[in-house]
């Protein structure tokens, strides 16, 4: 059987070529006292890299309280509410999202579901930005290697180094920022 082949224009690059914006970053937090500073930081980071959808993903606080164990967040609404006028007020070309399944689910959601329904719903590859505290605590739970290994991750952390054996041990698979 013969080959077909086509010939294409000189210069001709295809819509979807290596250079283009691809994938969706996670940006998987509590959104407590967030400052404009650091949604600069995680825009310009997407805008950086490609990504062609930032998803902002605000944890519940039934799921921050045991994630953490620490003082009482505000409440989910308000949280959402104040990163919906953060994200009003930036000036960015970057397409972002406020994913409201945890609002909906209105309980504690595991990090392993979580990242299973962002998944499915958002294109690949996929990436989440994490700050220092969330990675270590992330990296204790038994479904960590298989998603380290799934997703490019982004630690952020101000001063320190990680402590985690797991994500010293994974170092490659996530870049601080």
């Amino acid at each position: 059987m013969a080959r077909q082949t086509s010939q294409v224009p000189f210069g001709y690059e295809p819509p979807n070529g290596r250079g283009t914006v691809r994938g969706s970053l996670w940006i998987y937090d509590a959104f407590e006292d967030y400052t404009e500073q650091e949604l600069v930081r995680i825009l310009a980071l997407a805008s950086g890299r490609g990504i062609a959808k930032a998803v902002f993903y605000p944890l519940h606080e039934e799921t921050v309280r045991r994630m953490e164990k620490r003082r009482p967040v505000a409440p989910y609404y308000q949280r959402v509410e104040a990163l919906q006028t953060l994200l009003a007020a930036s000036d960015t070309d970057v397409d972002y999202t406020v994913e409201p399944f945890e609002g909906k689910r209105k309980k504690y959601t595991p990090a392993d579901t979580a990242f299973r329904f962002l998944e499915e719903k958002y294109a690949a590859p996929h990436f989440v930005w994490v700050t220092k505290t969330t990675a270590e605590l992330l990296a204790g739970y038994e479904s960590f290697e298989t998603w380290i290994k799934k997703i490019r991750w982004f630690v952020s952390g101000e001063g320190g180094l990680v402590t985690h054996p797991r994500l010293q041990a994974y170092a490659h698979r996530w870049d601080p920022v």
